[in-house]
C-alpha cells in the first residue's frame, strides 16, 4: 500500500531556445501564501526524478514540512551547461541556455505556485552544483540563498568564457566529503577518470573562500567550528553580510549526505548529517 505523501509531482514541460525543456515540481498540500521555492539541479547523468530518488527525497520532505515550492530542472542530455570551460557534453555543444532556462522555471513558478520571486533558492549535487554556481555568475541577484554538494569552483583557466561575475552578496552553504575522488576536497583534476575530465578544480576550502570573499567577507570573518561527529565547519560571518558555510564530512565520498545507502563507486555515504536538514536551518526554514 502506497503512502500518502503531504505533497504532489507534477512534471512540467517549457518551451525554451525552440526546445521542449522540463522540471518536476514539488508543491505542498499546507502551502502558505507567497511562498519560497527551491530548485535542486541533478548531477551528470541524471534527471529530475532520478535526483529525487538519489536523495531518499529527503528535500520533497522538507519541503513539505517547510512550505517551500520544489521544483527538478532536468538538464539536456542529462547535463546542465555549468561553469567549467572543460564540459565535453551535448549542452555545450548545442550552447543551451541553462540561465534563461532557470528564469523561465521562476517566473512559471510565480505565476502557477504564487511563488515569492525574490525568495527563490538553489542547492545542486557535481555538475547540479556548478549550475548553481554559473547562477551566482550569470543571474546575480536571483538567488536569495544557494547550496552546493560536492563541486568546487573551476579554477581560473578552466571557467567557461564569459563567465559573468558574482557581484551580488548571497547567502552560500557548500557540503563536500573529504574522501571525494571525483571531485577532490584538495582540489585538482575531476572526473571519473582522465577520459572523462572536467578540468582543474580548487579545493573545497578555497572554493567557499572565494564565495565569501565575493559577499565581502575575508580570513577576519573566518571561524573553524566543530560539527556534529567528523564534520566540522567553516564559516565566514558578519554583520548585516550573507553568511558562507563550508561543511567538511569525514571520509564521505562524491555523494549528497543524505541516509540512504548510495553505490560503492561514488564513495562511501555518512550518518553525520543529512543535507536538507543542514540547508533548511541555514536557508531559515526551521
Amino acid at each position: 500500500m502506497r503512502i500518502q505523501q503531504p505533497y504532489t509531482s507534477e512534471r512540467v514541460v517549457l518551451r525554451h531556445q525552440g526546445r521542449d525543456r522540463t522540471f518536476v515540481v514539488v508543491t505542498p498540500d499546507d502551502l502558505p501564501a507567497n511562498p519560497p521555492a527551491l530548485l535542486y539541479f541533478h548531477g551528470s547523468l541524471q534527471n529530475g526524478n532520478v535526483a529525487r530518488n538519489f536523495t531518499g527525497r529527503i528535500f520533497d520532505d522538507m519541503a513539505a514540512r517547510a512550505g517551500v515550492v520544489l521544483a527538478y530542472p532536468d538538464g539536456v542530455d542529462r547535463h546542465f551547461n555549468d561553469t567549467r570551460l572543460r564540459l565535453r557534453e551535448k549542452t555545450r555543444e548545442l550552447g543551451v541556455d541553462d540561465v534563461g532556462f532557470t528564469r523561465a522555471i521562476v517566473d512559471w513558478l510565480g505565476e502557477h505556485r504564487g511563488v515569492d520571486t525574490s525568495r527563490v533558492h538553489a542547492c545542486g549535487y557535481s555538475n547540479g552544483g556548478q549550475m548553481v554556481m554559473r547562477l551566482l555568475h550569470d543571474a546575480p541577484g536571483l538567488l536569495a540563498g544557494a547550496a552546493t554538494f560536492a563541486a568546487t569552483m573551476p579554477a581560473k583557466g578552466n571557467r567557461v568564457d564569459g563567465l559573468g561575475e558574482a557581484d551580488t552578496p548571497t547567502p552560500y552553504l557548500a557540503m563536500h566529503g573529504t574522501a571525494d575522488h571525483i571531485v577532490k576536497y584538495d582540489g585538482g583534476v575531476a572526473g571519473l577518470d582522465d577520459a572523462h575530465s572536467r578540468g582543474v578544480l580548487v579545493s573545497a576550502f578555497e572554493s567557499a573562500r572565494y564565495f565569501a570573499a565575493t559577499n565581502g567577507l575575508d580570513d577576519s570573518d573566518h571561524k573553524a567550528v566543530a560539527g556534529p561527529e567528523g564534520v566540522t565547519v567553516d564559516r565566514w560571518s558578519r554583520e548585516g553580510v550573507p553568511t558562507v558555510e563550508l561543511w567538511s564530512i569525514e571520509g564521505m565520498g562524491h555523494v549528497v549526505p543524505t541516509p540512504k545507502q548510495l553505490p560503492a563507486s561514488i564513495g562511501p555515504g555518512t550518518d553525520s548529517v543529512v543535507a536538507s536538514d543542514v540547508l533548511a536551518r541555514f536557508f531559515g526554514w526551521e
